[in-house]
Formats: structure tokens, sequence, C-alpha cells
């Protein structure tokens, strides 16, 4: 699931806000999540605004954590990244390797699922655009994916813009078998793909749509290797 606190109009009037102080592009790096990072990453995780945006609402202990950590740490299909702001931690980046994608045939493995969210606030204006070009970059084109998978509840309205924005392709919505709250009432999850050659074709234009300091930050994302 994905969580980006700003649409791409936000960050446009944010930017002009702050134009004054924002004088240079930041630097955005992608580091493997280790120790350092496991109870900053749980705090932003926990929060009622994440929480709200992910299949399961429920609060997570610090054991609980800990044992996804290792169980992460052996899983080869799954990477998890700390977005470093100015080397300052702000967010999640996530991709998970999937199965060929349901109703489309014609798309074979690898195929990579991704989910992201922002935890901190204050952060340079833009930040979830950058995340949108550095998910597509890294999976379709560093991974050599043949499509990116995403997940979005149909409440997430900021995150649903930027991928009309970004011009996803929109698949058939699903309803979550699992109640997202304890009323069980069940949530819709709007489905969307991103084909590699798309992406290949589009990517240019996509972002010269987008504010020009986009383009020019989107030039400073870099992903550690692990």
């Amino acid at each position: 699931m994905t969580h980006i606190p700003e649409t791409p109009k936000q960050a446009a009037s944010h930017s002009k806000a702050t134009s004054a102080k924002v004088k240079t592009s930041p630097s955005s790096q992608f580091i493997p999540l280790n120790e350092t990072h496991l109870e900053t990453v749980l705090g932003w995780r926990n929060l009622p605004h994440i929480r709200e945006n992910m299949h399961s609402t429920d609060e997570i202990s610090w054991q609980q954590h800990l044992s996804w950590f290792e169980t992460l740490k052996n899983n080869a299909e799954k990477q998890f990244f700390v977005f470093m702001q100015n080397e300052r931690p702000i967010g999640v980046l996530n991709f998970t390797s999937m199965g060929a994608i349901e109703n489309n045939p014609e798309l074979t493995t690898p195929c990579i699922e991704w989910g992201c969210y922002i935890g901190e606030d204050n952060v340079w204006p833009g930040s979830g655009l950058l995340l949108e070009i550095a998910a597509l970059d890294y999976a379709l084109i560093n991974k050599n994916a043949a499509a990116l998978y995403a997940e979005v509840l149909s409440s997430n309205q900021s995150v649903l813009k930027m991928h009309k924005l970004f011009q996803y392709e929109a698949l058939e919505d699903r309803i979550d078998e699992k109640p997202k709250k304890k009323d069980g009432t069940t949530v819709t999850v709007k489905r969307f793909l991103y084909q590699q050659k798309q992406w290949l074709t589009k990517r240019e234009k996509v972002l010269s749509m987008l504010p020009k300091q986009i383009g020019a930050a989107a030039q400073h994302i870099h992903f550690a290797k692990p």
C-alpha cells in the first residue's frame, strides 16, 4: 500500500511558497533497511495517517517488528529501502517480486509490486513525486521488470491522482476479503499497472509535465547497493 502526503498541485504551490528557501535540488538516496532505522520505521508505520492507508490498520508491536525484519532479511523476493533526503530518513520504498498479473497473461515474470510512505513532516516539496519516479525507474529500468504493479485504497485520493498523472494503466478493482475495520467494513482496492515498454516511451513526456524542480531533483535519485 502507498501513502504520499501531497498531490502534484500541492507540490507545485508548496514549492512556490518556499522557493526562497529551496535553492538546490535535494539528494534522494534509497538505502536498504538495517538495524539503525528499525525504531524510526516502526514509529512511521504506526502513525494513524499511515495505518489508515494499509491493508491492516492494527498497531505493530516492537517484537512483531523485529520478527518481520528477521523474515525480511531471508526473503530474496522483497526489498525494503529507507528514503534518505539530504541524508535525513523521511520514508520508505519497498518492492516485492511477483508472478504474472491476473488477467494480463501476456505479462511474464519478473513483475514487481511497490509501496511507499513518507513518515516525516517538513520534507522537500514534491517528495511524493520523487518516490513515483524512483519506483518506476528502479523496477522498470534498473531491475528490468516487465511491469510495476501497485495497490491503493480508494480513499487515498492523493496517490490516485498521482498515478493518474503518471499515466498508470488501471486494472479491475478488488474488494478486500479481510475487513479493514473491526465493524466488518470492507474496502475497495484500486489496482494499477505500468508496463516497462510504456515507461520507456512515456518517461520524458511525463517528467516534462511535472514542476521543473521535480525534473531537476530526479537527477539526484540514487539506490545504494545491498
